[in-house]
């Protein structure tokens, strides 16, 4: 019974952090979940993060109103490219070792941690043309997170940086990418068959403690200095990453 009352936590820290933020419930969630429930049982963990993300990016969408399908256009080979290799990852999930799992996300978090430091403090240092390749390789690289340990977010964050996109529809476009890029995961996971008695429970005690969550982070977002909380959490997502690493 306990291990409810620790998913429940963590699933609240989870959605705090993303309704603050905006991003992070997945590199929080992943190694603090691995603790819980052990690194024999990553590939479970990896489904239930991409499953109750799904919730998470709906409700954020509806409460920043930053669905913008027409924006897409501009970054439709992202999308293309990350749902084929979401498939890619999700088959790398079932067949690969529970160890080599844990050192890739391991990876992805670090990776995911230098992006969003470099968003924060060099935003315009490195300037990229928008390109069909660059479009390719990140939509490559997001969906190959998002399948093997539901991060798809740095490929993306780190391109739009590059490429000089403006707020709104970098903003628009990210919010379209993991809410799509998360149906596309769980639609595949259904098929694969990866979803049990045991991952629907965890799923739902997950789900809604994160979105209570959610909504109290969204509310302290609007009186926070975001930049503040956001260094908090990179650090707070080293020292998790580390603890993966050597758990």
């Amino acid at each position: 019974m306990m291990i409810y009352v620790y998913i429940a936590l963590i699933g609240i820290v989870a959605g705090m952090v993303k309704g603050i933020s905006g991003f992070g419930s997945s590199l929080v969630t992943i190694p603090l979940l691995t603790m819980v429930l052990g690194v024999e049982r990553i590939s479970e963990i990896v489904v239930i993060m991409i499953s109750f993300n799904v919730i998470l990016n709906l409700l954020l969408v509806k409460e920043n109103n930053a669905l913008k399908l027409s924006g897409i256009k501009d970054f439709y080979l992202i999308v293309i490219f990350g749902a084929i290799f979401t498939l890619v990852g999700l088959y790398g999930l079932k067949n690969i070792n529970e160890e080599v799992i844990i050192y890739i996300a391991a990876s992805l978090i670090f990776v995911a941690i230098l992006v969003l430091a470099y968003n924060l403090y060099l935003p315009n240092r490195i300037h990229l043309k928008p390109s069909i390749l660059l479009q390719i390789i990140a939509g490559s690289l997001s969906g190959i997170g998002n399948g093997i340990a539901s991060i798809d977010g740095p490929p993306v964050v780190f391109y739009l940086s590059v490429t000089n996109t403006d707020k709104e529809k970098f903003k628009g476009t990210l919010a379209t990418h993991f809410l799509v890029m998360g149906i596309i995961g769980v639609i595949f996971m259904m098929f694969l068959n990866m979803y049990s008695m045991d991952i629907l429970v965890n799923l739902l005690v997950m789900t809604v403690f994160t979105v209570i969550g959610l909504i109290a982070g969204m509310r302290i977002s609007r009186k926070l200095d975001e930049k503040t909380f956001i260094i908090v959490v990179l650090v707070i997502l080293l020292v998790l990453d580390v603890k993966m690493i050597f758990f």
